[in-house]
């Protein structure tokens, strides 16, 4: 049975909190990346940035609606707009990266690989072992084990 450790590239494309938004885009742009690993001084996994955080960084600004009902005005959608400034006034990777990373380990099995990209329709899981990034699988590495398999 194959696993995350044997799909995995054990070098992923990784940058720290404080890199600055722009040689984040030139390292997407030059390296031809679809993702960074945010890491922390200690080498922990903080979060990731994908080609989809930057599109949506230059995106248009929604501005949430409101109901009013007696008098009372209810915001709706006010999370999400706070999320979107957030990411418009990120001048570094932390301010831009998505911080709830679904992550696997080095003996998750290949189906199950398979099963959480498509049930949270990630593209890129990170191989973490006790708080250590060990590697990273991206749907293109699923797909070449399943022509091997």
């Amino acid at each position: 049975m194959l696993t995350a450790k044997d799909m995995m590239n054990p070098n992923p494309e990784s940058c720290t909190l404080d890199t600055p938004i722009q040689d984040i885009i030139q390292r997407f742009a030059n390296q031809n990346i679809d993702y960074l690993l945010v890491l922390d001084d200690e080498q922990r996994l903080q979060g990731i940035i994908t080609e989809s955080d930057l599109i949506e960084q230059q995106a248009n600004l929604h501005v949430p609606t409101a109901i009013a009902i007696f008098d009372m005005v209810l915001p709706l959608g006010e999370d999400k707009f706070e999320d979107e400034i957030k990411r418009l006034e990120a001048l570094n990777a932390e301010g831009l990266m998505s911080q709830n990373v679904k992550t696997v380990s080095p003996d998750t099995s290949l189906n199950d690989v398979a099963s959480l990209m498509s049930e949270k329709h990630v593209h890129h899981l990170p191989v973490v072992n006790r708080d250590s990034v060990e590697g990273l699988v991206s749907k293109h590495d699923v797909i070449k084990a399943l022509a091997w398999r």
